[in-house]
């Protein structure tokens, strides 16, 4: 019996370990039946084992891979669906599994780099922010009733700390409560495509970062769109594939406008460049270049890496300003939290000196 698991999903290493593996072992000459039984005995996520269960017993009757894997395609998405379709059509399957990996691969890259950069500030910050309410909450309440006898005036930062130390400590079940219906409202929000439409739209208005997050977004798009060209896929649907490969829902719907211009005889360059902030002019140039000399897929693979070096050196300039940046920002806090503790200690020792 195939048991489904409550949750299907499976992780981008196993998406290009999957197409890697099958790549090769039809590459020696077995049927593709034999490859995914191979690979499915292979694997130990449940997720890909159902998958595979489904997908022989549909090959095995007589459909295409990419169909019997279309029903799953929540899971791979449409992009990686597609290839397969492509590759099946023309006979090119091994080929187009080998660049269906290293696009998730370079996806996966990409992401990566993301993650890392972001890992040391969100790490020092998050210690920061839980230092400062120790402070407040448990160690501040402590020495709360020596200031309140002290009789002398307290300056103006032990008063802020006393007033937001009262009220963490009166309104700690209010503010716990808030909290976890703030960051639940958030995500469940996220699964909605109207109010996710409108947290993108905020993203990608963000000042200083609203120009990387965009140009993110535009190295994806153009080498999803290279490849599927590359592929045989004709510019119409390859539009609406990459469209749908990304995350960012605004895109996504003017990509879909952009597909309709270019069903209608227009071509894509004019399609895009309707929408100056969202795909800018040499982004626009360049695909104007390629249609016009015949070299579009070429000329994406190079917006492409030129969009994704550009992100590299924006991430290494933003870490390296962020490190300094955060070491100030400690500083203040914890001199802060200092003055605000010693300076009535020091104005008391002052008052009762001879």
């Amino acid at each position: 019996m195939n048991k489904k698991p409550f949750f299907l999903r499976i992780s981008l290493n196993e998406k290009i370990l999957f197409v890697r593996n099958l790549s090769m072992l039809l590459k020696s000459g077995i049927s593709i039946v034999e490859a995914l039984e191979i690979l499915k005995n292979n694997t130990k996520s449940k997720t890909l084992i159902y998958i595979l269960n489904e997908t022989i017993s549909d090959v095995q009757r007589g459909q295409f891979l990419s169909n019997s894997l279309n029903k799953f395609k929540n899971v791979f998405g449409e992009f990686f669906v597609n290839i397969i379709r492509v590759g099946e059509l023309t006979g090119k399957l091994p080929e187009n599994l080998d660049k269906l990996a290293d696009e998730l691969a370079q996806i996966g890259a990409l992401k990566r780099k993301i993650i890392t950069t972001m890992i040391y500030p969100t790490f020092i910050i998050t210690t920061m922010v839980v230092l400062v309410i120790f402070v407040l909450y448990f160690v501040f309440p402590k020495i709360l009733p020596i200031f309140e006898n002290l009789g002398v005036e307290l300056p103006l930062t032990t008063k802020i700390f006393i007033k937001v130390s009262y009220f963490l400590i009166n309104n700690t079940t209010e503010l716990i409560i808030f909290l976890i219906i703030f960051i639940l409202s958030f995500f469940i929000a996220l699964r909605f495509p109207k109010s996710k439409f409108y947290i993108d739209l905020f993203l990608l208005n963000l000042p200083l970062l609203s120009d990387v997050i965009k140009k993110y977004i535009l190295a994806e798009f153009s080498r999803i769109l290279s490849l599927l060209l590359g592929s045989g896929l004709k510019i119409v649907e390859s539009i609406e594939i990459a469209g749908n490969a990304l995350t960012n829902n605004v895109y996504k719907k003017i990509l879909i406008d952009v597909s309709s211009n270019v069903l209608s005889g227009y071509p894509l360059n004019e399609s895009l460049e309707k929408f100056p902030k969202l795909f800018p002019y040499n982004f626009v140039k360049m695909i104007e270049i390629g249609e016009r000399t015949g070299n579009l897929e070429k000329n994406l693979r190079y917006l492409s890496q030129n969009f994704e070096e550009d992100v590299d050196t924006f991430l290494e300039r933003f870490i390296n300003i962020l490190e300094p940046l955060i070491l100030v920002i400690i500083a203040a806090t914890i001199g802060f939290m200092a003055i605000s503790i010693i300076l009535p200690i020091y104005e008391l020792s002052e008052k009762i000196q001879p």
